[in-house]
């Protein structure tokens, strides 16, 4: 536009008018134009679509037409070209504000314009008409994208109104796009867990990030029933701050979830099934052992010691398997308690001794602390602690394995090393992978299943940790996890909102005690830390002597005890705190140390008192 001069066509029929627009483009000095110039509609229309013009000037008061008859016609003939018209009388103004609002660009006021104002105007009007090209071209290349992606895509404004309804959408729900365009999900007649879906939504607007919503049931018009999955996606302003609405991007997951119930059955089946003989086979091939059926000979039970291993090998096997399965299908659950790691970490590291002894290799242990409290599931720990040391061992020809345990701010960090023959660097990023074997050679021995550090990742993301590896070749690896440290109030919240959730699912009431030593940090001082810790570990076994129903817990932490009363109001859960007062006080006297203990309780109902966790414990 800079080099070559800005084709002007002028359609106008007063010979004044039309001079002035010529006398105005000539006295132009930042760009030159050139202009061609006819009183006739159907010569414009012929010169428009021979090409090369790149903006109109249009009279809005041609002869023998009315209103924006001329200019419609044009802009027909001329979608591309940039249009400004030009308007004398006071209603011809009021006709260009309507031309504007049809798609022409500018207008000008005839006999008040200037040679800036007109080569100011043409020049705008054709960059916004570049404009919209451009913006129309993206639209229709992102209309395109969207109409091409196999997935439901609904957006929503910040009033919550759908904006976007693509083609899958229109399918999955066979709703068309025309019937729910401007409308709130709640009108929009999806045959879906609305609620389910618009509570998300409600949350999305307080959380940071993308988050998934999974299992959403939904019925098609012809009544059959699948599973959406969701992900909703916040859309921000940018530096404004200001949300622009929200994205559901998700898709039918009926076929994934029974293919994945297939399989999952069918693994779980097949393991079951296995396990009834090997237990049979494992117990028949112990008593030969073990000369309960006969004498051996020093050869039979050499060979029987053999088979024995593979059978254990195989039970191993068949319960990662399992465990697999479980953590895939998001069922593997975990049952915390308060344990000491140390005790828990000596005891695993003490079962592999005599296998560390047969291979002249040492087990060493290095724990910042005697004793370090962790809530956790002690059976999936061992199972970590079991599966990073038994690799250890299997890959290290010569010197130690090492246990270590060190007490961060908010972490307890774990780790088990080894100076065996190491893992490459370009391994690191499938180490945790299932079916990955690393160091494996050629002959005898136990190779693994490859899905013991998968399994060792769920079970420490499962609790909030994190699990690393560190290694180089021939110079032995080293696997660390951490496992977040609970304050009381932590633990006794994720205690409270399991059991709520429960209580609000079947609908019956939930009561809570809270007993807490307030003065124990004086107590410790004065009777000493394991006196201390033995009163508050007595308390616990009072406490829970006088629950009488199964479903009735009571939780130590620290100095704390939580009781736990499913399905009981708040007059009958006063009845069980007066009982455990009372016992308590009993105990506190025969220890000798009632005035020096100070036993607070608190009791909380839902939903009388909350009907969230931290509200229930909000004057704990």
């Amino acid at each position: 536009m800079e080099n070559n001069p800005v084709k002007v066509l002028l359609l106008e029929d007063n010979p004044r008018d039309a001079q002035l627009v010529r006398e105005a483009l000539a006295r132009t000095r930042d760009s030159s134009f050139s202009l061609e110039q006819t009183d006739r509609l159907s010569v414009a229309i012929q010169r428009l679509t021979s090409g090369g013009i790149d903006v109109v000037l249009t009279d809005l008061a041609l002869a023998n037409r009315q209103g924006l008859s001329a200019f419609l016609r044009i802009r027909a003939h001329a979608s591309s070209v940039p249009i400004v018209v030009m308007a004398d009388t006071l209603e011809d103004q009021r006709l260009a504000v309507k031309a504007l609002h049809e798609g022409a660009q500018d207008f000008l006021v005839k006999r008040e314009f200037d040679e800036k104002t007109i080569s100011r105007v043409i020049r705008h009007a054709i960059e916004r008409k570049q404009a919209d090209k451009a913006l129309e071209k993206a639209q229709a290349q992102t209309d395109l994208l969207l109409a091409s992606l196999p997935s439901i895509l609904i957006g929503l404004n910040p009033n919550g109104l759908v904006t976007h309804w693509n083609q899958v959408a229109e399918t999955t729900f066979g709703i068309p796009a025309v019937d729910v365009i401007n409308q709130s999900l709640s009108q929009c007649r999806i045959g879906w867990e609305s609620q389910k879906v618009l509570a998300a939504i409600e949350d999305s607007k307080t959380k940071k990030g993308s988050f998934r919503l999974d299992d959403i049931r939904y019925r098609r018009p012809n009544g059959q029933e699948g599973l959406l999955g969701f992900t909703i996606i916040p859309l921000n302003g940018g530096d404004t701050g200001q949300g622009l609405g929200l994205l559901l991007f998700g898709a039918d997951v009926t076929e994934r979830k029974r293919l994945e119930q297939l399989k999952e059955e069918f693994v779980s089946t097949v393991s079951h099934e296995l396990r009834t003989p090997l237990a049979m086979i494992k117990e028949g091939v112990t008593q030969v052992l073990d000369g309960i059926l006969g004498e051996t000979t020093a050869k039979q039970r050499q060979f029987l010691s053999i088979c024995l291993e593979a059978i254990n090998r195989l039970g191993r096997v068949v319960d990662e398997l399992l465990d697999i399965s479980k953590i895939e299908a998001g069922r593997l659950q975990l049952k915390r308690e308060l344990i000491d790691i140390v005790s828990l970490a000596k005891e695993v590291s003490s079962a592999f001794h005599s296998q560390a002894l047969k291979r002249s290799l040492k087990i060493k242990t290095n724990f910042s602390e005697a004793r370090i409290d962790l809530y956790a599931d002690k059976d999936k720990v061992i199972q970590v602690f079991t599966n990073l040391i038994a690799n250890a061992l299997r890959f290290t020809a010569a010197g130690y394995v090492e246990v270590a345990l060190v007490t961060k701010e908010h972490t307890i960090e774990c780790s088990v090393s080894d100076t065996g023959q190491g893992i490459s660097e370009t391994d690191f990023p499938k180490v945790f992978e299932k079916f990955q074997q690393f160091g494996r050679t050629a002959g005898p021995g136990e190779k693994g299943t490859g899905l013991g550090l998968a399994i060792c990742k769920a079970i420490v993301e499962l609790h909030g940790g994190k699990i690393w590896v560190e290694s180089q070749s021939g110079k032995g690896t080293k696997f660390t996890f951490t496992l977040p440290k609970y304050t009381t109030k932590q633990l006794f919240r994720e205690y409270v909102s399991n059991y709520l959730k429960e209580a609000v699912e079947e609908e019956v009431f939930l009561s809570i005690l809270t007993f807490d030593i307030e003065n124990f940090e004086a107590l410790r001082e004065k009777i000493g830390e394991e006196k201390a810790t033995l009163i508050v570990r007595d308390l616990e076994n009072l406490i829970n002597s006088c629950l009488r129903r199964k479903a009735d817990v009571a939780i130590k932490h620290a100095h704390a005890i939580l009781v736990v009363l499913p399905a009981t109001g708040k007059d009958d859960a006063m009845m069980v705190a007066k009982r455990v007062r009372a016992a308590v006080d009993t105990y506190v006297s025969s220890r000798g140390v009632h005035e020096e203990i100070r036993l607070v309780y608190q009791i909380a109902s839902y939903p009388e008192d909350g009907k969230t966790a931290d509200e229930l414990l909000r004057e704990w």
